[in-house]
């Protein structure tokens, strides 16, 4: 009977300890994180504009050190004084931005505005040059056309409110889009595990 338990035992295999480091479910909290804040986003569309305004603000800021000091470094070459430039502009539309967030999101939706318009003056330039897919480009430019229109045209107000619905959408996509990704990822690395053994 001892040597039946003894023989059992030397069989038995050690459990496997798995931390909770090791738990998969950690992949997803980046995409729920985008997904949540999404959300909250759009509940609060105009706190959302707030913080793209000051989160503006600091990237101008930080672009703009960035490019100060590699404006300097490259004194002596071609480019380096519009380096400078661009370092002494950037730092100071930054300060100015989160002196006035509501004003720098406003404003920054009007570039988008702008933005779309000149992307679809050139898409639809180029619909009429290509040969394949026109249909679909001149579609797109006109879309683009007709958005970056009505984002110019837009009251303050509603332009201020407008960037907080669209970085909230932006973020839920991009939650859902993570959340797809690390699923596939997963059944990937299932189906290796499961080919291996």
């Amino acid at each position: 009977m001892a040597e039946t338990m003894t023989a059992i035992g030397a069989g038995a295999q050690p459990a496997e300890r798995r931390s909770i480091r090791d738990w998969p479910g950690w992949d997803y909290l980046p995409g729920i994180a985008f997904f949540v804040i999404g959300v909250l986003a759009l509940t609060e569309p105009h706190l959302a504009s707030f913080a793209a305004g000051i989160y503006l603000g600091a990237t101008l800021c930080v672009a703009g050190g960035f490019m100060l000091v590699g404006g300097i470094a490259g004194v002596g070459h071609r480019g380096d004084w519009l380096g400078i430039l661009l370092g002494l502009i950037s730092p100071a539309a930054g300060v100015m931005v989160l002196f006035n967030p509501i004003a720098g999101a406003i404003s920054l939706v009007w570039v988008m505005g702008a933005w779309f318009i000149v992307g679809g003056i050139f898409e639809l330039a180029m619909g009429f040059s290509v040969p394949v897919g026109r249909g679909w480009l001149i579609l797109i430019a006109i879309v683009n056309l007709v958005l970056g229109g009505f984002v110019i045209m837009m009251p303050p107000a509603q332009a201020f409110a407008f960037l907080g619905y669209l970085v909230g959408i932006s973020l839920v996509f991009r939650g859902l889009w993570s959340l797809a990704f690390t699923a596939d990822i997963h059944g990937i690395r299932q189906q290796a595990e499961s080919a291996m053994r």
